[in-house]
């Protein structure tokens, strides 16, 4: 039976590998991947050399062990505080049809589950090897993951049995509650006991040192016995006890088998609904990230009633208002709330110092919103890519169709835009501040300036992020069994630089307008209120030129598109 389920892993483990590999093939997946490791490699491989890897060299060893264990522990403790108690294990579609009708005892599936964990906790041992601590032993590491994910199926299914024994949630929160308070304070009461710290001109080494001192005996030590074997078998000093480490987790791990097969939970049904919830989720995660059934607000109702007849744009911008309305109504509210609730804020304190500081977030907020603004309302041409079909049908050109799918998230942002601006110049007017910029902000046509600046460069935005599906539709579709790796993280960046790319290009003109007139500005009306019109609308016109021909682009790629062939991917 073990020799079966080994097999079924490797195979499984094996094809898996070689899959993507394979995909490595396609362009889009090997820069995916190069540019996934490199953010990887700069995220944490990075830190464990120069400066960083000098602080870090103090926890080495005994030490390491001993503040890895404390880790541990709590990991261990806070495990029967979770809410689930179904003792349903995880199992896929494949699996359960197979494995549950099979003449299997409830303890070879729970091997089963043992087994087939072990490419995954290898994984995170040649990672965390990789790109995390260099001085860790990689066979230790497995051992050690491998054991405490055994231990945590051994919680989940104790949990049930507690269920059964009428304990529930709540109870098993409080005594959780009680166990932590405890072991807290001992060790506080140990440590200010035997262990006094002397903070007062201590650098980070010594007191490290001294909570070092404490953990090694008395109960504190006694308590961490077992936390720290997972420490010690990953950072062994020796292979001496690096083996010794190794076969005392073997032999916790065989108890602890034994004990989640003494529980004696029927665990089948509750796995049946655990894989169908998790299902579920997945499904709808990438339904979010495509923008479809992503409803969080199904009542809300329409802006406003549709005729029978009219243009064909306006019943575009309806549905992606609606669409937009039940998905990102919650964004917009907590928007309005936090300026409602800083506003109120500085109103309340009626200080001038209130007023400057608030309303310099506002001016922030303003700032940076239109670069987030087209990532957080995507209820675009980005919502209907995998309804190109239904859209080629309409009796609409394509550039009047892109116009039509940008308006409906540009006025939201607009709005919001107003919103911000509007706010942190009135504080800013209030303050009665006397320096230029502030006295420039807290004028009526700074807020309009800020409109007629932002507006073009949100459409900008919106329109290189729908120019993507539109002409590299690979890298924003992908296959419904597309698994999540590095890879489609690292396709993610490059789509993000890229995007980042095209706005600097597309800057570049209204840059070299708004250089001249900034200085006709600045030379001719630094004292007139036409000093900010003056120096910004010029390049504001600049990027609305090319915010026309871009959309004359897409309209033109949109209409020679043929859906049949290059949309047979599913959006995610």
């Amino acid at each position: 039976m073990i020799g079966t389920f080994v097999e079924l892993t490797l195979r499984s483990t094996r094809n898996r590998i070689i899959y993507r590999l394979r995909r490595l093939r396609d362009p889009r997946y090997l820069i995916g991947a190069i540019a996934g490791f490199a953010y990887l490699w700069l995220m944490f491989f990075r830190n464990t050399r120069g400066a960083h890897s000098k602080q870090f060299v103090l926890l080495t060893g005994d030490m390491f062990a001993d503040f890895f264990g404390v880790v541990v522990l709590a990991l261990m403790v806070l495990a029967w505080a979770l809410p689930s108690d179904s003792g349903g294990l995880q199992f896929s579609e494949a699996e359960i049809a197979f494995l549950f009708p099979a003449p299997l005892r409830r303890r070879d599936l729970l091997l089963y589950k043992i087994i087939r964990a072990q490419p995954q906790a290898l994984g995170s041992a040649i990672a965390f090897f990789i790109f995390g601590w260099r001085r860790s032993w990689l066979i230790g590491t497995w051992a050690a993951l491998s054991v405490l994910g055994i231990y945590f199926t051994f919680v989940a299914l104790a949990r049930a049995r507690l269920k059964l024994m009428h304990v529930g949630f709540i109870a098993r929160l409080l005594i959780v509650s009680v166990v932590m308070t405890g072991l807290v304070s001992l060790a506080v009461s140990d440590i200010v006991k035997k262990h006094p710290l002397v903070l007062k001109g201590k650098t980070g080494p010594g007191v490290i040192q001294q909570l070092h001192g404490a953990f090694r005996g008395g109960p504190i030590g006694a308590v961490l016995f077992v936390p720290r074997l997972f420490a010690t078998a990953a950072s062994a000093p020796t292979p001496a006890q690096l083996a010794t480490s190794i076969a005392a987790l073997a032999v916790l791990g065989a108890i602890l088998f034994l004990l989640a097969v003494r529980m004696n939970v029927s665990f089948e049904e509750a796995s049946i609904v655990h894989s169908a919830r998790r299902a579920a989720r997945i499904d709808r995660l990438r339904a979010r990230q495509s923008g479809r059934m992503a409803v969080s607000y199904r009542r809300l109702g329409s802006p406003f009633k549709l005729g029978e007849t009219g243009w064909p744009e306006t019943a575009i911008v309806w549905k992606n208002v609606i669409a937009l309305m039940r998905t990102g109504f919650g964004i917009i509210v907590l928007f309005l709330l936090m300026a409602a609730l800083m506003l109120g804020i500085a109103l309340y304190h009626h200080d001038e110092i209130a007023y400057k500081v608030i309303g310099g977030l506002f001016l922030f907020m303003s700032a940076f919103f239109p670069l987030s603004g087209p990532q957080l309302f995507a209820n675009d041409l980005r919502l209907d890519l995998a309804r190109s079909e239904i859209l080629k049908s309409y009796p609409i050109v394509g550039e009047r169709l892109v116009a039509a799918e940008l308006a409906a998230p540009l006025v939201v942002i607009a709005a919001l835009e107003v919103v911000f601006a509007g706010c942190g110049s009135l504080l800013l007017r209030l303050s009665g501040t006397t320096e230029r910029f502030g006295r420039l902000a807290a004028t009526p046509e700074f807020v309009i300036t800020v409109l007629v600046l932002t507006l073009p460069v949100c459409a900008m935005l919106l329109l290189i992020r729908n120019a993507v599906p539109l002409y590299f539709p690979a890298w924003s579709l992908r296959p419904a069994d597309d698994v999540r790796s590095f890879v489609n993280v690292g396709q993610r960046i490059v789509v993000l630089f890229a995007n980042l790319f095209a706005l600097v290009i597309s800057l570049i003109p209204a840059s070299i307008v708004f250089l001249p007139t900034a200085f006709i500005a600045y030379k001719f009306f630094s004292a007139s209120a036409m000093f900010i019109p003056i120096a910004t609308v010029p390049a504001a016109m600049v990027i609305c030129i090319e915010v026309w021909f871009g959309i004359k682009l897409l309209g033109a790629r949109f209409d020679a598109m043929d859906v049949s062939n290059e949309f047979e991917l599913v959006s995610v």
